[in-house]
């Protein structure tokens, strides 16, 4: 089995940005989604962090920070969703979901910073890149752990309203 690897300028090229740009806002509109999606977009902004971190998870030290950032994001993922209101389609039982606007404006500009502002920023305590990387985990972590408490959420109402 061959793995293609693409080259690290497809992944900051600037439609391969727009796509992802695109994609990520359309998360802002209130949407019935399929419960794949829960995982699938999770999923994938994953893979692409994953990537653009790459460079920093190979040394102990930057591994650890980046491991805790994740850990944080998860935290504050299920802190989110708590607060998140989850609502089902009373016709067909469909999981009605919102994105929010400051998750992903926060995912963006950190991507966007990590791509092109290493060089303006990279001064200071830590490597803007490490930082970056830090934060990107976070917020991947967040949306991870947000979705799975509203699947939890979902799941919960579904019972309500079908006890087998």
């Amino acid at each position: 089995m061959t793995v293609i690897i693409p080259e690290s300028s497809t992944f900051t090229s600037n439609p391969f940005l727009l796509i992802v740009i695109l994609i990520v806002l359309l998360q802002l509109r209130e949407r019935k989604i399929k419960i794949w999606s829960l995982i699938f977009f999770p999923a994938f902004m994953l893979l692409i962090s994953l990537y653009l971190i790459y460079n920093e998870i190979l040394g102990y030290y930057s591994f650890i920070l980046i491991l805790v950032g994740f850990l944080v994001g998860i935290v504050l993922g299920l802190v989110i969703g708590r607060f998140m209101e989850v609502k089902v389609d009373e016709k067909d039982g469909a999981l009605i979901l919102k994105g929010s606007l400051i998750a992903v404006f926060l995912w963006i500009s950190i991507i966007l910073l990590k791509i092109y502002g290493e060089n303006i920023l990279n001064q200071g305590i830590i490597a803007v890149d490490l930082l970056t990387s830090i934060f990107l985990m976070m917020t991947v972590g967040a949306m991870i752990s947000r979705r799975a408490y509203i699947y939890r959420k979902y799941l919960k109402h579904r019972e309500l309203k079908n006890p087998n």
